[in-house]
Parts: C-alpha cells; sequence; structure tokens
C-alpha cells in the first residue's frame, strides 16, 4: 500500500506513550458540557468522531481546575470528583478509536468574567485583561496554594478517569501565563519580580502534577513562544523556561502564542500565511530535550509533513482543520486530498461563536460539528428524488447532504458555473481562502455524482419533467436598490459588479453602506487606485461581521490613506458627480465623486418560488431567498432541510 506523508504517517513518541502519527488535535473550547461542569454525550460523540478520523492523539479542551477559573460559561469541570464517571467514559471513547487521550487542565485567572464565574476574577495581580476589562482581585499566597494544589486534584481525577496524559494550559494569558509574564505579573512578592520567582506558581503546579498522579505519567505543557504586548514574555525568554520546564518534569511542549489583546491573534484569521507560529515552535524545539508540537494555521498535509520533515517540530497540531473535517487525517493518509474540506479561518463557528456569541462549537460549512450525536449520517429507509435550484453554497450542501442520505439529486444552476456568492467573497481583499468553500463543494458534487444542470433557468417545466418528490429552492439573493434619488443614473453601480469585475470604476467613488461587502469593496477599490468616500448611516462599520476578522478588517480601512469614512450620514440625494447627506449636524455635501457604488444589502431572489409551489411539489425555501443573512446560516439550514427529507 502506497505511503501517503510518511513523515506525518510515523508513530511519535511522548514520554511512555507511542502515538499512531505525529497529528495532534488541540484543546478547543466547545461549549458542550453542562452547566455545572459535566460531561455530555454530545460532546462524547464530537470528541470520537476525530479520534475515529484518525488523529494520534485528542487533547480535550480546557477543563476547569476551580469553578471561579471557568473561561465559558460551560466548560467541563475537573474540580470534584463527581465528574471523574463523565470524564472517563469520555477517555475511553477516545482511546477505543485509536488515539491517546489527553486532557487541558485551565484556570482563566483574569481572561474571564464575573458573568462566568459568578465572582470577581483573580489573578497574580491586579490588572484588568484589556479585553474583558474586569479588575481581578489580586491572589493571597494561601490562595495560590490552594491554586497549585487545585491543579494537582485535577491531575489526578483525570489520571483515575482514564486519561494518559495531562496538559497544563500555560499560554494565551490565562493564569499560569498571567504568573510568567511581567506583562500581568506584577507582584513584589516571591511569586513575582525576577524570573525565577515569575516560574514558581508554575512549576509548583508541575510538582503537583506529579505528587497526585504518577513520575512517569505524561505531562504536556502548552506555552507561549511569544506574547506579542509589549513588556511580555519573548522567543529569548520563552527558550529559558522551556528548559525549566523539561528539568520539573514536563514531557512534551505545546508551542503557541498571544494573550487577549495581542496585536497579532493567537488564532489566525484569513490572510494570516501558513503556519505563522512556527518559527517559535522551531526556536523551542533548538533548546529541548523532548518533543514540541506546532500549531496555528497548518491546514494542508504537504506542509504539515514537511514540518516533521525538516525537523521543525515533532508532532503538529490540528486544530480548526479537524473541527471542519474530522476525517482530515484519514483523508490525507489515504492521499485523498481533494476531499478534506478545508479550514477556512473565517473563525465565523468556532472562535466568534463560542467567545463573542457563548454559543456551542460550530463550522461555517461543517453543519454537523458539535451536532455529532444529533444528525448521524446514515441513509434513510425511504429515499427520494429531490430537485434543487440554486447552485451557491447553501444549494451545494442541500445537495451533498441530500446524496449522503441516499436520495437521487438533481441541481439546477442558472449560471454557467457553481458558487453563487462565495465566488464574490473569494474575490475580495484577503478572503481567496474563501474559494475553498466553492472548491470543495464542487469536488463534492462530482465525487458524488449529482445530476448537475448548469446554465439552465429551473422553471415549473423543467422541474415537473424530473417528477420529483420535492423541490428545495435556494436561489440566493440580488443586490438591494435603495429608494435614494439619483440611485438609478448611469454612474451608480452595485458592489456586486464590483467585486466581480463586471465594472471598474476609477478616480474618486463614493460607497454607500458600511456593512461587511461595502468595506470590502472600499478595500478592494483603494487597492486599484481608486479614492475612497464611504458612507454609513450606523455609528460604526462592519458590523455584521465577527469579532475576529472585524479586527483586523478595521486596521487595514482605518490605515489606508485612500479610504475615508464617515459614519451616521444619511445620503439623501446622489447627483452627476456629488453626493448629498445628512449629519446631526446638518445636510452636507461631497463633491467631486466619479463613480457611486451601492452597498446597502440584499433582497430575495425568488421569482421562481410561487411557480415551483404552484405545480403542488413539496418545496423548502432556504438560504437568502428565504432571508438574505451570513453564510454559516444559509450552509447550516440547506443541511438541516436536506437532512430531514
Amino acid at each position: 500500500m502506497q505511503v501517503h506523508y510518511p513523515n506525518l504517517f510515523q508513530e511519535g513518541k511522548i514520554g511512555k506513550l507511542t502515538l499512531r502519527n505525529r497529528l495532534v488535535m488541540p484543546p478547543m473550547g466547545t461549549n458542550l458540557a453542562q452547566e455545572d461542569g459535566h460531561v455530555t454525550d454530545t460532546q462524547i460523540r464530537y470528541y470520537e468522531e476525530r479520534a475515529q478520523g484518525g488523529v494520534g492523539m485528542v487533547i480535550v479542551e480546557i477543563a476547569g481546575v476551580d469553578p471561579g477559573g471557568r473561561a465559558i460559561p460551560r466548560q467541563i469541570g475537573l474540580w470534584d470528583d463527581k465528574f471523574i464517571p463523565g470524564l472517563s467514559k469520555l477517555a475511553s471513547a477516545i482511546k477505543k478509536a485509536g488515539a491517546v487521550a489527553a486532557i487541558q487542565l485551565h484556570h482563566a485567572g483574569r481572561q474571564t468574567n464575573s458573568t462566568i464565574t459568578g465572582s470577581q476574577p483573580v489573578a497574580p495581580s491586579p490588572i484588568p485583561c484589556p479585553v474583558n476589562q474586569e479588575t481581578p482581585r489580586e491572589l493571597t499566597i494561601e490562595e495560590i496554594n490552594k491554586l497549585v494544589n487545585a491543579f494537582g486534584e485535577a491531575a489526578r481525577r483525570a489520571y483515575v478517569a482514564g486519561f494518559d496524559l495531562v496538559e497544563l494550559h500555560g499560554t494565551h494569558g490565562y493564569l499560569i501565563n498571567q504568573f510568567l509574564s511581567p506583562y500581568s505579573n506584577h507582584r513584589q512578592d516571591e511569586y513575582g519580580g525576577p524570573f525565577e520567582n515569575r516560574l514558581r506558581f508554575a512549576l509548583e503546579v508541575i510538582q503537583a502534577v506529579k505528587e497526585n498522579t504518577a513520575l512517569d505519567f505524561p505531562v504536556s505543557f502548552r506555552m507561549n513562544g511569544d506574547e506579542y504586548v509589549e513588556g511580555g514574555i519573548k522567543l529569548e525568554e520563552a527558550k529559558e523556561m522551556a528548559k525549566r520546564f523539561i528539568d520539573a518534569g514536563v514531557h512534551v511542549l505545546h508551542v503557541s502564542a498571544g494573550v487577549y489583546g495581542s496585536p497579532a491573534p493567537n488564532v489566525p484569521v484569513m490572510g494570516t500565511p501558513p503556519a505563522p507560529l512556527l518559527h517559535l515552535a522551531e526556536g523551542i524545539k533548538s533548546v529541548s530535550s523532548v518533543p514540541v508540537i506546532a500549531v496555528a494555521k497548518i491546514h494542508q498535509p504537504d506542509l504539515a509533513d514537511s514540518i516533521i520533515k525538516e525537523g521543525k517540530a515533532d508532532f503538529v497540531s490540528i486544530g480548526r482543520g479537524l473541527i471542519c473535517d474530522p476525517e482530515w487525517t484519514k483523508k490525507a493518509q489515504e492521499g485523498k486530498v481533494d476531499d478534506i474540506r478545508g479550514c477556512i479561518t473565517c473563525n465565523q463557528g468556532c472562535i466568534d461563536r463560542l467567545l463573542a456569541e457563548a454559543g456551542s462549537v460550530s463550522c461555517i460549512y461543517n453543519a454537523r460539528a458539535g451536532r455529532e450525536l444529533r444528525f448521524p449520517m446514515t441513509e434513510v429507509e425511504a429515499k427520494k428524488k429531490v430537485v434543487i435550484i440554486g447552485g451557491g453554497p447553501a444549494g451545494m450542501e442541500a445537495a451533498r447532504t441530500a446524496v449522503l442520505r441516499g436520495h437521487t439529486v438533481h441541481l439546477f444552476e442558472e449560471a454557467g458555473e457553481l458558487g453563487g456568492q462565495a465566488l464574490l467573497a473569494s474575490a475580495t481583499p484577503h478572503k481567496d481562502e474563501f474559494g475553498e468553500v466553492v472548491r470543495f463543494y464542487r469536488h463534492e458534487m462530482g465525487r458524488l455524482k449529482v445530476n448537475l444542470h448548469l446554465g439552465t433557468r429551473a422553471d415549473a417545466v423543467k422541474v415537473k419533467q424530473l417528477n420529483p418528490d420535492t423541490v428545495i429552492i435556494a436561489t440566493g439573493a440580488q443586490p438591494l436598490v435603495p429608494d435614494i434619488p439619483g440611485a438609478d443614473r448611469p454612474n451608480v453601480v452595485q458592489a456586486w459588479d464590483v467585486i466581480s469585475g463586471k465594472v471598474t470604476p476609477s478616480g474618486k467613488v463614493a460607497v454607500i453602506g458600511g456593512g461587511l461587502v461595502g468595506c470590502e469593496t472600499a478595500e478592494l477599490l483603494a487597492e486599484k487606485g481608486c479614492e475612497i468616500v464611504m458612507f454609513e448611516m450606523l455609528e460604526d462599520i462592519a458590523t455584521d461581521i465577527g469579532p475576529s476578522l472585524r479586527t483586523v478588517l478595521l486596521e487595514r480601512l482605518m490605515n489606508n490613506p485612500k479610504i475615508k469614512i464617515i459614519t451616521g450620514a444619511e445620503v439623501k440625494e446622489i447627483s452627476e458627480n456629488s453626493i448629498a447627506l445628512v449629519k446631526e449636524e446638518g445636510r452636507q455635501a461631497v463633491q467631486g465623486i466619479d463613480t457611486v457604488v451601492l452597498a446597502v444589502g440584499s433582497t430575495p431572489r425568488d421569482e421562481v418560488v410561487e411557480e415551483i409551489r404552484a405545480t403542488g411539489i413539496p418545496v423548502h425555501v432556504i438560504g437568502d431567498v428565504k432571508a438574505p443573512r451570513k453564510a454559516i446560516d444559509a450552509i447550516h439550514e440547506a443541511f438541516e432541510t436536506a437532512y430531514a427529507l
């Protein structure tokens, strides 16, 4: 049998453990536990499916050593023996699937708030986190000792539950990291100040873990290679810390970076080059006598394989890639790379949903993520013939799901190619990764042998000829034309036409609408040399995008000298060379406008809906044709609709 990616798929050693390959699923919060901290069957199935996908080790997400240190509302608990039976079930499921079962011990310190914990956050020093902004209470020596013991007791429970390894969360600005860093630790006692004092808490925690488990029980330390904040830990100091962790008995170092508020996000986004933190893992490996795990945006098998081959790290973590495709490992090992549903680092379903919305883990185009137990992908008994109208992401997701459930599918797309609005999304600056959504779905349409009718407008006659059992309409949306005098002038164009390249404005351009589409259009035109004035009725722009992507988008827009942004502005009239608007201070005019670009939203393309309904065939309307919204909403609705057929 041909061995694909031989470096990646060789066995690896961590302490006394042997991993079947060099791939690790890193700890990522799911918010799937019960509110009291108990593991749920939904959570177990989520991890089990990724272990079954072939990964070498699964590190279960942050598990709280103390209820006052929770970072998310439904965080796994390790602060009481009552959690052991559920955790044992989780560890057993992971190991039965062939993966090493690990769990991460965690305390948020100042990076939480009282709405989650019910009490004031605690930290080495009373310095608020720049993101959470709630001033923590400084820990006393007695409380520090209790927390050291809490980590030890949590490790004992994980050990008793059957986990093969525990990982200490010493990065991303949480409690252990807070003690290590001069950025967050301003103490003047034995736990603060000089390097040795800042190390004390971490080393005592490692010792407590060993005393409560076994001397040879494997321990991972997830550490910062760089905090990316002024006054924080840098790589050279991190190297010295790594040596001390190893001397204390740590068996593997898991190297990440950043804290809440770091300018460089510890969860890279679209536009960030692949493996942006690899140099940090490589730096730690240069001084390490134990294995090192590299992490962050390593989504391609060839890249992961080369990291191992070149000795830059001993293991590679695939995080969001495994949320997106639990079978990433198996597909890579079998050389079926085109079958992989590639993570596009949009952060919509995972990071933003978890931290900004307090929702459970999900993925923009893996609608089963976090819901594997609820939606087992099995075939139905009563198989149907299904017609789907619309070949955008929603239509293709419906087609894919329906075929996997055993139905026969005919998909109509009026354009000559599949992709819909996803083609526009991938054509804007720093978002070419969105093209992976189109690539994957197109590949799936071929792999699953969906009957495609491209360049064909579906109507009642064509649909009835196929005699389907049901029709799913996913015709999407079209740009909205606002009720503004002058909106029909020849110098007024739609943002979608600009993005697609249908029209090419030049000179001074007014963009009406400061949502995501308007912002991306402004950035695109600025790159092409235009001078941009953006008008937005609200006081803020890009409010329709998640915080992780919004942060980097706003930074680019605000620092672009070709883009001027006017908020709180209602456009009243479009003239030949000017825009009339009303702000709080009254009516104004902006002169010298060559082209006006409309980016004021969209409206459903629903012309065919009533025509198809009139046939008497059962109809399901999904996605933007039902109500324009985010891609994640349309795709998830498509999945649920097709699954229920």
